[in-house]
């Protein structure tokens, strides 16, 4: 059960900085008191207690796929009898490499995404799921183009939300285990203590100095494209959640994919393959809302914007399964 957590204007002004970029520094927690006019102390107690209510999953740093040589993904869309949607999202979810899985408002009803290290290990799990779930009705909506995947939320009123420019810093850069074994531990979360990266340095036995320079360096070149921190928007009352399926003519694409991703409502963007004469739209958006009927005039306002009069709405009702994906690091070009 997803009970909404109540919180004040210094938790949501402290979970917007949260979410927007968590400084590479000894102590961070210091320097997000000194933006938001509360003490060190009084963050890390509000970050403890917003994490012990479930309101944030981690703080952790948030790897470019592109960057990482991460393999193979797709979303796939089912069409699953009623009465076995439960047990269908049961033995998907027993995958790790599947990160979401949600029931949606369409005769299309489950909706997982897949990310797997090759397309050869991406497909055995596809085949595999269909064998095992006897379902046959079945969308692969493999991603062409992204345009957007910037999961942060507007908590505080007024708060525009950050998005780091990045300079020219060049890329491939050499990689050495070092460097892995940093990202291996700060992709799935950053302790929430006073100095954490002091902490993951005597974890590796480093000098704190080497794991902010490493980090920053990774920052620069793009392999980390911020640190931040997850937040289960559930508990904060945005329960409203919809893929926003836009058929879009092929010269309207890049072009429509760029106006839509400048929503902040907007957290993913991308164009994917459609199935002829069975599915023919190109883009995908996801929205989040406090209600449906939010959801709904975003969308409204967002075909307005575009020009795109054929679009659906689907709604999830079931969340049975979100995580964040973990990279294998193996791929990043090394020393």
């Amino acid at each position: 059960m997803n009970e909404t957590v109540r919180v004040d204007q210094r938790d949501r002004a402290l979970l917007q900085w949260l979410q927007d970029e968590f400084p590479i520094t000894e102590r961070p927690w210091r320097s997000c008191g000194a933006r938001l006019g509360m003490s060190e102390e009084e963050v890390v107690y509000r970050v403890r207690r917003l994490s012990s209510g479930g309101v944030i999953r981690s703080v952790h740093t948030i790897l470019d796929k592109r960057k990482t040589g991460s393999g193979s993904s797709t979303l796939i869309a089912m069409r699953v009898p009623e009465g076995k949607i439960g047990d269908t999202a049961s033995v998907i979810n027993e995958y790790p490499a599947v990160t979401h899985n949600y029931q949606r408002e369409h005769e299309l009803n489950l909706w997982f995404t897949v990310n797997a290290g090759n397309e050869q290990e991406l497909m055995g799990i596809i085949d595999e799921i269909k064998q095992r779930t006897g379902v046959r009705g079945l969308l692969d909506l493999r991603t062409v183009r992204v345009f957007k995947t910037d999961v942060r939320f507007r908590f505080s009123n007024g708060a525009h939300i950050t998005r780091t420019q990045r300079g020219a810093a060049p890329f491939p850069i050499a990689m050495d285990e070092t460097d892995r074994a940093i990202l291996r531990i700060t992709q799935n979360a950053i302790p929430l203590v006073d100095e954490p990266f002091r902490k993951i340095s005597e974890q590796l036995g480093l000098e704190q100095r080497e794991v902010l320079t490493r980090l920053d360096r990774q920052v620069r070149h793009g392999i980390i494209k911020r640190i931040g921190g997850s937040v289960n928007q559930r508990k904060l009352g945005i329960v409203a959640n919809a893929v926003v399926a836009w058929k879009v003519e092929d010269g309207q694409v890049e072009e429509t994919g760029e106006k839509l991703s400048s929503y902040d409502e907007v957290t993913h963007c991308y164009e994917r393959r459609t199935v002829p004469g069975v599915w023919d739209y190109n883009m995908f958006t996801v929205m989040h809302g406090y209600d449906r009927e939010s959801v709904e005039a975003c969308a409204k306002r967002l075909s307005e914007a575009t020009g795109i009069s054929d679009y659906r709405v689907i709604f999830s009702t079931r969340q049975f399964k979100r995580t964040s994906i973990i990279h294998d690091l193996q791929n990043i070009p090394g020393q």
